[in-house]
């Protein structure tokens, strides 16, 4: 790259600007201040209040910080590696800055997770005009200029033992700062886990390799058999008629502004006028998707629960095939998380419902498949519906505008853009939807006399809606707050179905407020249908104990 030569006025030659050179040695003191200065808001932040009480522990964290951030810059960019890699830390940092500043979003594994499983559909919506400008200015432009300056090298051996050296002084620096007082540090760095997650780029780095980690360990995974010991119990045998239980599997409903929990507003309108039995204190198993989704439909806990674990062994829908119904998984979003891949699933097609399928599909979509399921069912089935619910940034999305029972609402996915009157009630339209659509098809169900039916619907997470400047979901469930782990979940059974199947509806009923989770759906459901298998627990089936001849 040769000097920047300006134009000139008046004709004149063009003015040359020479390019600095600098040592390589330089050129990473100088990214690792623009990184730390610029690029860690929230980690100065959160730094200064951990180490409130003793000004030379802030100073001492700092070094050691500093030292750091030299270390990632040496060990991952010797020789040529060093600009490329410098540039690439800058748009780590800048990015994960934003999203920080923007949301309260801390990079971790689930979070990188989400990124990577993401649709374009979804992704896009997060490109906003503050997210361009802001990592265009603090990122892109800044890890150009990375590039501009001339770098002095010495040929020979001199890489060959610089980089080592390098990387050894770096970690002396760091190793030196924390040993100075490891008392005050070890102590602050277990209790505040949210410390170290909010520095960049090392925390999204570490989130990076414990995502290819976990992906190692569960790649391509053999799924260990599972109830396959599983049959149709006595009442479910005996059935009359074909039966049809439909889970919804909910996006992003949080418990707090779901109207039957009590919240302020009446979001659920439809539901409050149908006999539905409400669960007012579940507790999802993660802040997100990708962690919630498969742990719902595993035997496993929330507390035994891991991805490679989840993959290892077969889960629901399996053992309702075992018991020999048929099994369907449709879905209005992001996929199935592997949850139905000896299976198959199927997107939703918006062609069945294009006057819900405008920019995107509502979960409007899904009432064709039932009204199509209940007129040629044969045989005992089970439907998953994986609905797009309440999943932001673009709640505006979510709801056809005839529907927006709040208003003003927020018609953009930058919330910079709204306040935040008009974010919860674009959220809130968004409840008013899933109401919307849960009502219909207990109605669809309910005007049936061709199957015995019934429907289970439970979300996978909540969501932030600006408290604490916390937005969206996914947070460490370290930090997680409970508007993101408390989730609404509620079942109908037709009159029907509960007699044919030998459920008590007031004992049911019974159970509404007690604590449940999401480990609690794996064995309701075997219970709900009266699938007999070993693998189901009578502690954690919430309908087993309410069968005819079971109770008390």
């Amino acid at each position: 790259m040769s000097d920047l030569n300006l134009p000139s006025r008046r004709g004149l030659p063009p003015v040359a600007v020479p390019r600095p050179t600098l040592t390589p040695t330089l050129l990473n003191l100088t990214v690792a201040a623009y990184l730390l200065a610029v690029l860690n808001t929230g980690f100065w932040q959160r730094m200064a209040e951990v180490f409130a009480a003793s000004w030379l522990d802030r100073v001492l964290f700092a070094v050691a910080v500093f030292g750091l951030t030299l270390l990632l810059l040496e060990l991952l960019g010797p020789w040529r590696l060093q600009r490329p890699v410098a540039a690439v830390l800058i748009l780590i940092a800048a990015s994960a800055q934003y999203f920080e500043q923007s949301y309260g979003v801390l990079i971790d594994r689930d979070m990188v997770r989400n990124v990577v499983e993401t649709t374009v559909a979804e992704s896009q919506h997060l490109i906003t005009r503050p997210a361009v400008l802001w990592i265009g200015g603090t990122g892109l432009v800044p890890a150009a200029l990375v590039f501009w300056p001339k770098l002095r090298r010495v040929g020979g051996w001199h890489p060959l033992w610089r980089w080592p050296v390098g990387v050894t002084l770096c970690f002396a620096l760091m190793a030196g700062a924390l040993f100075s007082d490891y008392k005050a540090f070890s102590a602050a760095l277990r209790e505040r886990h949210d410390l170290m997650a909010a520095y960049q780029p090392g925390a999204t780095l570490a989130a990076v390799v414990r995502y290819g980690r976990e992906q190692w360990k569960s790649a391509d995974p053999v799924a260990a058999p599972l109830g396959t010991d599983a049959k149709p119990g006595a009442f479910l045998g005996a059935a009359q008629k074909p039966v049809l239980l439909v889970i919804f599997a909910g996006e992003t409903a949080r418990a707090q502004n779901w109207g039957l929990n009590g919240y302020g507003r009446n979001t659920t309108p439809g539901l409050a006028r149908r006999d539905v039995i409400n669960f007012t204190d579940v507790t999802a198993c993660g802040t997100s998707t990708a962690v919630s989704l498969p742990c719902m439909f595993s035997r496993l806990t929330a507390a035994d629960y891991s991805r490679a674990r989840a993959l290892g062994q077969e889960n629901l829908l399996d053992v309702l095939g075992h018991a020999g119904l048929a099994v369907e998984w449709h879905d209005n979003n992001t996929g199935d998380q592997k949850i139905a891949q000896r299976l198959g699933w199927a997107q939703v097609e918006a062609t069945r419902a294009p006057e819900a399928c405008r920019d995107e599909c509502t979960d409007e979509v899904f009432l064709p498949l039932i009204r199509d399921r209940l007129a040629t069912i044969t045989q005992n089935t089970v439907l998953v519906l994986h609905m797009i619910g309440s999943h932001g940034p673009a709640y505006h999305l979510r709801y056809p505008a005839t529907r927006a029972g709040f208003l003003p609402d927020c018609q953009t996915a930058d919330f910079a853009a709204c306040t935040t009157e008009q974010i919860v009630n674009t959220y809130d339209n968004t409840i008013l939807e899933t109401d919307h659509v849960l009502s219909q098809a207990i109605d669809l169900l309910a005007a049936s006399d061709r199957v015995l039916s019934g429907l289970v619907y439970l979300s996978d997470h909540g969501e932030s809606l600006g408290e604490d400047g916390l937005y969206l979901h996914a947070a460490p469930k370290f930090m997680a707050p409970e508007v993101q782990t408390k989730v609404p979940m509620l079942w109908w059974l037709a009159p029907g179905f509960a007699r044919s199947l030998g459920l008590d509806a007031a004992c049911l009923r019974a159970a509404r407020r007690h604590p449940v989770s999401h480990d609690n759906l794996f064995h309701s459901v075997l219970g709900i249908l009266d699938i007999v298998t070993e693998v189901r627990d009578p502690a954690l089936d919430l309908a087993g104990p309410c069968r005819a001849g079971r109770l008390g």
